[in-house]
């Protein structure tokens, strides 16, 4: 994909996560990266010129919580997935660990167009298989020191270390793994995250081992006894960490959004830091988009430039991206962009618990670009392709 020449994405509503706002400006790409975002620039002399009118123009959308070691049993195309979900970065939660981290790297992370990081799961192994999903049974895989090698291999493209530490994955293992974890986050000095599932650990364990910067995926999970929410109450556990600076992540994923929980969370004052998918091979069902799961959180309350920081800047700036201008609309950023269309209409939402709860407005990907291009475009064919859409 070529990134030369200039391109001018103007007339939409533009989200600048910096600024926490949106408004009416143009964006020029120039090589790839963000030159400028201003109101009404010139439209002559762009090589492309993309016609924005009507949508929401937000940096390139991260995903901070999916499995793309594309071949593996649970792993996605970034490539296929991305551009039709306005996702542009992908965070890879710990579905390879030091064993198979090399051919992570060279299978996906490299050859890919899109962007992807990682968390190196504290197995060596890797979350091999939803279906089988037991790395941790054997705690040999949970080797500290090859886990540390790899992340010192690799420091450019690991963010923070994984592990899955719940009943059916760690079997009785699942306290020593934690463990474990924690020592090799804090050798090299990055944030750990933590999957909470069936006990045991405890979920009240699990968050004494989280510091801040750390992060618990999956937190609005409708575990009814190993949840964030216990009797229909926020567990003081959570609050408590809440307060020491730790994360909470979404991970919709196949089981891992009640609503019930989301709204005990938000009524407590806890909003996730990040709003993600878990995309996996068998996810694919129930996650549907990145822009559905920003879509539920739009119909319990929060506003779209609260769920879009939550998608761009948030997730980047918790593993460090930011300092490269991923999520950001900064001259000089990568030229990633994501166009969505806002649809207000009484709108139908279900989580991954059976409960059904409405909203009045929905997101869908419109166009997203990626270092300038238009990798996908769902937008009518216009009349007049030398002014408007993604035609040179």
């Amino acid at each position: 994909m070529s990134t030369q020449g200039r391109t001018l994405v103007f007339g939409g509503l533009v989200y600048d996560p910096d600024a926490g706002s949106r408004r009416n400006a143009d964006i020029e790409i120039a090589d790839g990266r963000i030159v400028r975002v201003q109101p009404r620039l010139s439209r002559e002399g762009y090589d492309a010129r993309v016609d924005a009118t009507g949508l929401t123009v937000s940096p390139g959308l991260v995903d901070f919580h999916t499995h793309v070691f594309a071949g593996q049993d649970l792993g996605v195309d970034p490539d296929l997935w991305g551009p039709q979900n306005a996702t542009t970065t992908f965070v890879d939660a710990g579905s390879a660990g030091a064993h198979l981290f090399g051919a992570f790297r060279r299978g996906v992370i490299d050859s890919s167009a899109s962007r992807v990081v990682a968390f190196l799961n504290i197995s060596s192994i890797g979350t091999t298989s939803i279906l089988l999903s037991g790395e941790l049974r054997t705690l040999a895989y949970s080797d500290e020191d090859a886990c540390v090698d790899c992340v010192e291999a690799n420091r450019d493209r690991i963010v923070g270390i994984k592990v899955r530490a719940s009943g059916d994955v760690a079997g009785d293992n699942g306290a020593t793994a934690l463990r474990r974890a924690r020592r090799v986050a804090d050798r090299v000095g990055l944030p750990l995250m933590v999957h909470v599932g069936p006990k045991l650990p405890e979920v009240d364990d699990i968050l004494g081992e989280l510091r801040a910067g750390d992060i618990m995926t999956h937190c609005c999970t409708g575990l009814g006894d190993n949840g964030l929410a216990l009797n229909g109450a926020l567990r003081p556990s959570a609050l408590d960490a809440q307060q020491r600076g730790v994360h909470f992540d979404v991970g919709h994923g196949m089981g891992g959004f009640d609503v019930t929980v989301a709204r005990s969370m938000l009524a407590a004052g806890i909003v996730p830091s990040t709003i993600s998918t878990d995309i996996h091979a068998y996810s694919t069902h129930t996650v549907l988009s990145l822009p559905s799961i920003l879509s539920k959180f739009l119909a319990l309350g929060l506003s779209l430039e609260d769920v879009l920081h939550r998608a761009t800047l948030g997730p980047a700036r918790l593993v460090g991206l930011d300092r490269e201008g991923i999520g950001t609309l900064r001259p000089g950023a990568p030229g990633d962009l994501a166009l969505l269309r806002s649809i207000s209409a009484p709108t139908n939402f279900v989580d991954t618990r059976g409960h059904d709860f409405t909203g009045t407005e929905r997101l869908e990907t419109a166009m997203t670009l990626r270092a300038g291009a238009v990798v996908y475009n769902a937008q009518p064919a216009s009349p007049n392709p030398t002014t408007d859409g993604a035609t040179p």
